[in-house]
């Protein structure tokens, strides 16, 4: 019962807020990514180091320029930390990305889904080394306009990296898959 209140709620406040669409120009906005990674390595002992590691929780920027309506830029920095069940010392997962951001203004509500699709540079390891590499993403999510100038986002990305060098001095070739969900705040210059 209590569910279907905060269900009814939301679609209320949804339906009486004031019509907002995507927004052209420069934004800026701070958000929390939650990263499950998973691997597949031809050798047995990265490929369990990969998916020994639990859903990490970190901090990440981002910022971006919309051209018009419906196609913006994007670029994002963020880290998060895993501790693995092998007993090593925790992970931290880092990436550097740039996405084409593609959105869907629904004419009369404040949300806003959009798709994202871009490239990245990623590392993972600790103080001691990290495996280093590149890769491609795909991202859903919703943009909730609170005010016109802010909005709450949140966002599922799907991650595939190739760690191919590390520190370690020993041949990299680790697949990676990181699944993201991410929460945040962004504030758009209007």
């Amino acid at each position: 019962m209590k569910k279907l209140f905060v269900v009814v709620a939301l679609l209320a406040v949804m339906l009486v807020a004031s019509p907002v669409s995507a927004k052209e120009g420069f934004y800026l906005g701070g958000f929390i990514p939650f990263n499950k990674i998973t691997g597949d390595s031809p050798d047995a002992t990265s490929n369990t180091y990969i998916n020994s590691l639990d859903t990490g929780a970190g901090l990440g920027i981002r910022a971006g320029y919309g051209f018009n309506r419906y196609f913006a830029i994007e670029g994002s920095l963020f880290g998060s930390s895993h501790k693995s069940n092998l007993g090593i010392v925790d992970q931290d997962f880092s990436g550097a990305t740039l996405d084409a951001k593609v959105n869907f203004p629904l004419t009369g509500h404040s949300f806003e889904p959009y798709l994202l699709l871009g490239v990245g540079h990623y590392e993972l390891g600790d103080s001691s080394g990290k495996f280093k590499g590149t890769g491609s993403q795909f991202g859903v999510g919703i943009d909730f306009y609170l005010m016109p100038e802010l909005s709450l986002d949140t966002g599922l990305t799907w991650r595939r990296i190739t760690f191919d060098s590390n520190d370690f001095g020993v041949a990299a070739d680790v697949n990676a898959r990181v699944t993201t969900f991410d929460v945040g705040l962004t504030y758009h210059f209007i």
